[in-house]
């Protein structure tokens, strides 16, 4: 074996040399390990906040689901009061909670009823 291999034969120039290029290899050797470990985390909080924010517009449809059943639900209730009690307060409560209906053939089926009751009330 080469005697300028063992670093117990090394000068002192080659000491210093011999450690400053190991001082290096280990910092570079940090500082990859710990950039790594920061995208990592990086990867991890943006895939988080990815399911945060499906979760909110999951949350989001649902509520406007239920407020659109609910609205329906209203506006079919009105129809009937104005249905039982064809007066032009009812008619006109069902005409208004008819404009809140976002379903085209719902809303086309209650016009149509608020259309039969007004034909009524002039006869």
């Amino acid at each position: 074996m080469n005697k300028n291999l063992n670093p117990l034969n090394w000068k002192r120039s080659q000491q210093v040399v011999g450690g400053a290029i190991a001082i290096l290899l280990v910092g570079a050797v940090g500082t990859g390990v710990a950039v790594h470990a920061n995208q990592k985390a990086e990867e991890k909080k943006i895939e988080q906040l990815s399911k945060e924010k499906a979760k909110k517009a999951e949350a989001r449809a649902e509520k406007a689901k239920q407020l659109e059943k609910s609205s329906e639900a209203d506006s079919k209730k009105l129809l009937d009061i104005a249905e039982k009690t064809p007066t032009d307060k009812n008619i006109k409560l069902a005409e208004d909670s008819i404009l809140k209906v976002k379903n085209a053939e719902v809303k086309k089926a209650f016009d149509n009823q608020v259309v039969g009751i007004k034909n009524r009330v002039k006869l």
